[in-house]
This record gives structure tokens, C-alpha cells and sequence, in this order.
């Protein structure tokens, strides 16, 4: 029901104050975009799960070299 409400408007045009199931609503058209915005957000998402498996792998890497180079002493009472 917002977005019906908002597809109604033109662009710099307001709504009345109207309510929904998440409360109470104003809408304010400021512009249309018309370009599909999925695309490039199926990348956006794709760098950032690149990105954090490469913080993983490193994360990874760094605890192994740590474990490495811990040095522990087992001693007989």
C-alpha cells in the first residue's frame, strides 16, 4: 500500500498523511531513478563477500602463524 501510494505521485508532488500497517506515512517525491539498481547491487554484494573472505583467509593465515610459533613447555611434577 506505500508504494501504491508513492507510485501515484508525480514527481515533486506530496501525499496526504495516510496510515499503514507501519504507522503513519508522508511521501515526498523528489525524483524518479529509472535505471535497474539490482545489477549493480548483486555486485555490491559480491565485492564485499569477496572482501571478507579474503579478511577470513588472512585472519586465518595469522592464527596459524601464531600457533606456530607458540612455544610451550611440558614439564613432569
Amino acid at each position: 500500500e506505500f508504494e501504491e501510494k508513492m507510485n501515484a505521485l508525480a514527481v515533486g508532488e506530496m501525499s496526504d498523511i495516510f496510515q499503514s500497517r507501519f504507522g503513519w506515512h508522508l511521501i515526498k517525491v523528489f525524483d524518479r531513478r529509472e535505471e535497474n539498481m539490482a545489477e549493480e547491487y548483486q555486485r555490491g554484494k559480491a565485492r564485499e563477500q569477496i572482501r571478507q573472505r579474503k579478511i577470513d583467509e588472512e585472519m586465518e593465515t595469522w592464527l596459524r602463524s601464531m600457533r606456530d610459533e607458540a612455544y610451550v613447555e611440558y614439564r613432569n611434577p
